[in-house]
């Protein structure tokens, strides 16, 4: 319990004096930093050597610099010119007031806006975990609707596993401008079509798809707007196919459970009233819709780690 108050104590520190913003233009002396942020240079060597044993910062003789990890994360446009980091900063504000720091589940205008620039990004880091999900499915589909598709990262990773799939992807039309340059980097420009509008009243065929997914979407509806939209899902499914969730369900674990409860308090940090539903709720709403045979599938594997998500699959 002390090792973990001193690691939040550090990052706290870290990020409150400006240490991680200034560690990604490095690599400098701890004594470079100090006076670049008014920082005592003692206690900003200690907190530099901590850094490095969290794996936020590295070091090469006295010089110290952000780790690749650090360096690697975005400034996705959703958040304008808040860096991702100081998300977790607000925490406190948060506590006291409810108040978001960003919020990326407004109308349907605002959400395209939000996402347009993000969607990449994201499915770049979870990339592994959809090709591990996309191995565990039990059917080969032919035709694939990506509901709120972004850069696509769920359906395309079932193209890449099935040379027979086609999918088609199902986004605000900004957003679609991912998805293709995805699939065109993936070499799967010919296998793919797009349905700009919005998920929950663009027309879908009755039937028309063997495979719908709904990937790391569902998160960022209210209850009652969920269950219809995975109603309206459902009726899309064609007989014999299927209706596939990803989403933050983990469970089983400690760490799971973990990463899990850490994913919700992200989520209500940069939206209004999103929320990470109960795995159960998921399922009764797939039943009510007419599907059956709910099935849990855990995306993970010995080489991929897939946080708090996971899968569930309903078959009509």
């Amino acid at each position: 319990m002390m090792e973990l108050f001193t690691t939040a104590g550090v990052i706290w520190t870290a990020q409150e004096t400006g240490l991680v913003s200034a560690l990604r233009s490095g690599p400098r002396p701890a004594a470079a930093y100090a006076e670049e942020l008014g920082l005592d240079r003692r206690a900003t060597q200690l907190v530099l050597e901590a850094l490095v044993a969290l794996g936020v910062a590295c070091r090469e003789g006295d010089a110290f610099e952000a780790s690749p990890r650090v360096k690697s994360m975005r400034r996705p446009e959703w958040l304008g010119s808040v860096p991702l980091e100081n998300v977790w900063s607000h925490v406190p504000v948060f506590v006291r007031t409810g108040q978001p720091i960003a919020r990326m589940d407004g109308a349907p205008a605002e959400r395209e806006a939000s996402y347009r620039g993000a969607v990449s990004g994201l499915a770049a880091l979870v990339a592994p975990v959809a090709r591990a999900l996309a191995a565990k499915l039990p059917v080969a589909p032919a035709r694939v609707l990506d509901v709120g598709c972004g850069a696509g990262v769920w359906g395309l990773s079932v193209a890449e596993r099935f040379p027979g799939a086609r999918v088609t992807g199902l986004d605000f039309p900004a957003v679609l401008e991912a998805f293709t340059a995805r699939a065109a980097s993936l070499n799967l420009t010919d296998r793919v079509a797009t349905l700009p509008g919005d998920m929950h009243a663009v027309p879908l065929p009755a039937g028309g798809f063997d495979l719908v997914v709904i990937g790391n979407v569902l998160r960022l509806e209210q209850p009652e707007r969920a269950r219809a939209l995975l109603a309206r899902l459902a009726a899309a499914v064609a007989p014999g196919g299927a209706l596939l969730v990803v989403d933050a369900l983990a469970g089983g674990t400690p760490e799971r459970e973990r990463a899990r409860a850490l994913y919700a308090l992200g989520l209500a940090l940069r939206t209004e009233s999103a929320r990470v539903h109960d795995p159960a709720a998921i399922t009764a709403w797939l039943e009510e819709a007419g599907l059956r045979a709910v099935t849990p599938i855990d995306p993970g594997d010995g080489d991929v780690s897939p946080g708090p998500i996971g899968a569930l699959l309903a078959r009509r």
